[in-house]
């Protein structure tokens, strides 16, 4: 029989060991649970191109008025049926959880906000070609109120819609023939040039193709609509910016080189009236009335000089070709 002392230290040592024993098991456990989550090295793989076209496109965010929202288009691509379709999200500008604005499966891009941010428009393929629509908004919730509705039926398709400061007009681009008076011009020719069987295409001046697409002797002129527009021929968008030339200029083709002023009352916008002929790559800037016909009595000014003039006038123009940012 052992003495007290030596029992008392035997007893520790074999509860110090079964502890031990316990505690190996418990690690032993885990750890093979931390290896059986972690994934083998087969598991992963170069990013590819599939990746990538799985990747969601956020483009274009637009804040509310007030601050609180912030709008964007996002584009989905999908490989197996070869689309590529973007549709209007929302989230809070304070940070939190996006959503869909406009649950459907058209095409919709480049929202802008109303100047009062109670109304929002874009540009949409719902119909062919796209054109401008319109809905109510919520500021409070964040949310579209009431079915959106279809501001613009132009033969020659809308795009680039932007608010006059009042509210009161939408000032947007479309591609048109420059003999062309009307609407109903605009669309006899597209038909006609879509029936034919001839289809080579003669040209006799510059510039005639634009970067992976021809023309089709149009010129991109810009329309103001009534923003309270119903959807008829009694609403057909004026034509800003008649004649044989191109609204922005043919070479940078881009959106937004174009502003109203602070009033709403006009408009400025950069063109190259010398790109008919080629004798010219510089841009200038023009300024031309919105609630009046055009006609070619627009204001022209050039390169720096305008900057300055419509610096003076506040005009919050964009940073246009070969003029400094105002």
């Amino acid at each position: 029989m052992l003495p007290r002392d030596r029992a008392c230290t035997h007893n520790s040592s074999a509860r110090v060991l079964r502890l031990m024993k316990k505690f190996l098991v418990v690690i032993l456990f885990l750890a093979t649970t931390a290896f059986a989550e972690t994934p083998s090295p087969s598991a992963k793989h170069p990013f590819t191109f599939e990746d990538m076209m799985a990747l969601k496109r956020v483009g274009a965010p637009v804040p509310s008025p007030d601050g609180k929202w912030v709008v964007f288009d996002c584009v989905d691509v999908d490989l197996a049926a070869n689309t590529k379709i973007s549709h209007l999200w929302i989230v809070p500008a304070a940070g939190g959880d996006s959503q869909r604005l406009n649950p459907t499966p058209n095409h919709e891009e480049r929202p802008r906000f109303s100047p009062d941010g109670k109304r929002l428009i874009w540009t949409s393929k719902a119909t062919d070609p796209t054109q401008i629509w319109m809905c109510d908004f919520d500021p409070g919730s964040g949310a579209l109120v009431g079915r959106p509705r279809q501001l613009t039926a132009i033969s020659t398709g809308a795009d680039g819609g932007i608010w006059s400061p009042d509210g009161k007009n939408i000032v947007f681009v479309s591609s048109v023939y420059p003999d062309c008076k009307d609407d109903a011009c605009n669309k006899q020719r597209d038909e006609e040039l879509k029936k034919s069987k001839v289809k080579a295409k003669i040209f006799t001046r510059l510039f005639y193709r634009h970067w992976n697409a021809f023309t089709e002797f149009k010129r991109s002129h810009l329309f103001v609509i009534s923003a309270d527009a119903a959807v008829g021929a009694s609403t057909t968008p004026r034509d800003l910016t008649p004649g044989d030339h191109d609204v922005p200029p043919f070479s940078l083709g881009g959106q937004d080189m174009y502003s109203i002023s602070p009033d709403g009352e006009e408009i400025a916008y950069t063109s190259n009236i010398d790109e008919v002929e080629a004798t010219s790559t510089n841009n200038e800037i023009f300024v031309v009335p919105i609630g009046r016909d055009a006609k070619e009595d627009f204001h022209q000014s050039r390169g720096r000089h305008d900057a300055a003039l419509f610096a003076g006038r506040k005009c919050n123009c964009m940073a246009f070709a070969g003029t400094r940012r105002i």
